[in-house]
Formats: structure tokens, C-alpha cells, sequence
């Protein structure tokens, strides 16, 4: 892994994990001049980087930003905030009870185990991958069942360079997630964003429920899966801010 760490170390710390066959700077860039009075480290999953290698596991990325937050940010996190498959690998962490976070933000949560549909969806999700790097379109009903209806966004924050086994190991870890009954235990706060066009993560959030009846869920209208990140960053990075200020 890699962090790529913004502004004063002395304020408040929000760190971030990106979605799936994406990048930390696409998820993330747009967001950083908004949080100009807070720490940022941007997590660099394996496999989404040139400058790292192919991903072997999700757990140990999850094991080294646990590690990080202990070693650098003295087992102290203001905020921690993850999009997609960066969202599952936030609730893995905050649910380990490992380290100390105040907050958690989890935009589109992917916690649904997908049973026998686990392989289908991986060969699915690789091909796709694959087409949109030899640029060839993705049948627009497929696209909108999955993502949303007209939703570009992850096409537009796709990293080109993502390799099949990085997909495979990413979708191992993720369509056979099991939540942490220990996170009964956190007792900090959760807001939940998803767009009101996405499949899973309202399934995901309803599962999270029954260990956090506290949280709060919020869906944004008219969003498909990383739309509101992408599309809208400026209104996405000032509805973040105020909750990080509330």
C-alpha cells in the first residue's frame, strides 16, 4: 500500500480508502482544497497504483492501514471515510476494534454476500473492465442496472492500468464480506450515503443496521453508484465538511 498524506499534520485527520478499479487522486482529488483544514491521507489500495503491485489481499491492505493509523496518527483518527469497496474496507477496520476513530462515513457500502453469484460477477466484472480498456462500450442496460441510470461516473474514474487478478482478489474479499459481529462496540459516529439508483449498498446498509441501529442513512435522489463523488464533488466535499464539523 501507499498514503498520500494533505495539509497539517496538527489538525484533524480524515483518512480515505477509493473504490474499486479506481484511484485514491480520481476518487479523491476534487475533495482536497474543501478540506483544507484537515489532514488527509489518501490510501492507496494495491493494484490501483503504478506504483504499486497486483493485489493479493484486501485484509492485509486492511492490516497495513490499521498499522498506519497506529504508527502515524498515534492510534488517533478523526475521521474515516471510504467509497465502494474502500467503504467495506472501512466497516472491516472500525468493526476489528482495533483503533481509535470518531467518525465513519461510508459512501455506497458493498456488504451483501453474493453467494453462487460471487464467480458470475467477477467474470462480469473483469470483462467489463477489460472492454472499457480496449475502449468499447458496455451495453447501456447493464450499465444502468448495475451503476445507475446514465451514470458514467465510474467509467470516468476507471484506472486503466487495473489487472484481472486485482479484480479477482478485490471481489473475493468483497462479495463474501462477512461484518464483524464486534462492531457492536463502536461507538462513534456513521453516516451512510447512497444514491437512490444503486442496487446493494441500501441492502448493505439495512445489514449494518442490525449491529449500528444508530447510524444514519441518507440516500441522495437521482444518484447512481459514485455519481454524487464524481459528478457533484464541490456539494459532496461541503455536506462532508458539515458533518465533520457537527
Amino acid at each position: 500500500m501507499n498514503f498520500l498524506c494533505f495539509g497539517d499534520k496538527s489538525n484533524r485527520s480524515i483518512l480515505f480508502i477509493h473504490g474499486m478499479a479506481s484511484t485514491a487522486m480520481l476518487c479523491y482529488e476534487p475533495l482536497l482544497k474543501k478540506l483544507a483544514d484537515y489532514y488527509v491521507i489518501l490510501a492507496e489500495v494495491d493494484g490501483h497504483s503504478q506504483r504499486l503491485g497486483e493485489l493479493v489481499s484486501l485484509k492485509k491492505n486492511c492490516d497495513e492501514i490499521e498499522d498506519y493509523i497506529i504508527n502515524n496518527l498515534s492510534d488517533n483518527l478523526y475521521c474515516l471515510s471510504g467509497f465502494s469497496m474502500g467503504a467495506t474496507m472501512a466497516v472491516e477496520i472500525a468493526g476489528r476494534g482495533n483503533v481509535h476513530v470518531k467518525k465513519i462515513h461510508l459512501d455506497a457500502p458493498f456488504l451483501t454476500k453474493m453467494g453462487w453469484l460471487s464467480k458470475p460477477y467477477t467474470y462480469i466484472f473483469c470483462k467489463a473492465i477489460e472492454r472499457l480498456g480496449n475502449h468499447k462500450a458496455i451495453p447501456a442496460f447493464l450499465m444502468d442496472a448495475v451503476m445507475g441510470k446514465d451514470n458514467n461516473s465510474v467509467i470516468e474514474m476507471l484506472y486503466p492500468h487495473i489487472s484481472s487478478r486485482t479484480i479477482k482478489s478485490a471481489c473475493e474479499f468483497v462479495y463474501s464480506y462477512t461484518i464483524p459481529p464486534k462492531i457492536r462496540d463502536y461507538k462513534g459516529e456513521v453516516l451512510v450515503w447512497r444514491g437512490s439508483g444503486e442496487r446493494y449498498p441500501g441492502k448493505s446498509v439495512a445489514l449494518l443496521k442490525r449491529y449500528l441501529p444508530d447510524l444514519t442513512d441518507v440516500e441522495i435522489a437521482h444518484m447512481g453508484h459514485g455519481q454524487y463523488l464524481h459528478e457533484h464533488s464541490e456539494q459532496y466535499a461541503d455536506a462532508l465538511a458539515a458533518y465533520l464539523q457537527s
